[in-house]
């Protein structure tokens, strides 16, 4: 089994024993730089893929050219769990006809407008899987802890990360 899921399983595979032999050759870095253009408007400059648009809607003050970034925020965990998913499922050989991940969540925005004192983020996420796949559904909640455990981006929200600025 080469391709499951669209997946490159063997790849992956390669991947974890390389890794499992050099250890220090997985610590792997990202990066983005945002540029302001003008309002609550900015743009994402990641790798050389297109720029990615974040804005703020309308009703609050921005021109709703793109998704805002606590948006943003939501998306990068339901993709990265969707990735989780899919990658654990084509491990295990499991064929996932659809997978669509619900990520919402609320802040309050006195917070933010400094109308009262708090967190100006987000109290709760919640994250919803709609799986259509080959696995009963003991298999499909087993895939989504591991989803959910395995998710950088789920143990970054969840930690007191330190972000450092200059």
């Amino acid at each position: 089994m080469s391709k499951m899921n669209g997946v490159d399983v063997n790849m992956l595979g390669s991947l974890a024993e390389k890794y499992k032999e050099n250890p220090e050759d997985a610590i792997t870095s990202f990066a983005s730089t945002v540029k302001w253009k003008d309002g609550f408007y900015s743009e994402a400059e990641v790798g050389n893929y297109k720029p990615v648009p974040i804005d703020e809607p309308e009703w609050l003050s921005g021109t709703g050219k793109g998704p805002n970034p606590v948006e943003l925020l939501l998306s990068a965990l339901g993709a990265c769990v969707g990735v989780g998913f899919i990658a654990t499922a084509s491990g295990m050989g499991i064929k996932v006809n659809s997978l669509d991940v619900d990520v919402t969540g609320e802040i309050d925005l006195n917070v933010f407008f400094g109308l009262k004192e708090g967190n100006s983020g987000f109290d709760e996420i919640n994250v919803r899987f709609n799986v259509d796949s080959d696995a009963d559904e003991a298999q499909v909640e087993k895939l989504i802890a591991k989803a959910i455990e395995i998710s950088p981006v789920r143990n970054t929200i969840e930690r007191n990360v330190k972000v450092n600025s200059t």
